[in-house]
């Protein structure tokens, strides 16, 4: 996920600084400064692994719900 170019950024400016914008590519989110872009993507891979742990997890009990019955 890249920083939106330069073209369609926007720039918006606070206390006569520039700050440039990018957006997520995954929610469409926008950041100010484009600096914050990559934590945001490390939450992201983060509550993915997440996820995909708990639904470990599921596939593990049902799969042996099946078993017992």
């Amino acid at each position: 996920m890249q920083p939106v170019t330069q073209i369609s950024s926007k720039v918006i400016s606070i206390e006569k600084r520039n700050l440039r914008g990018a957006e997520c590519e995954k929610c469409g989110a926008k950041m100010f400064p484009e600096s914050l872009l990559k934590p945001h993507l490390t939450r992201h891979r983060r509550r993915k692994r997440w996820f995909n742990t708990e639904l470990r997890k599921l596939q593990y009990t049902f799969t042996h719900m099946r078993d017992f019955a």
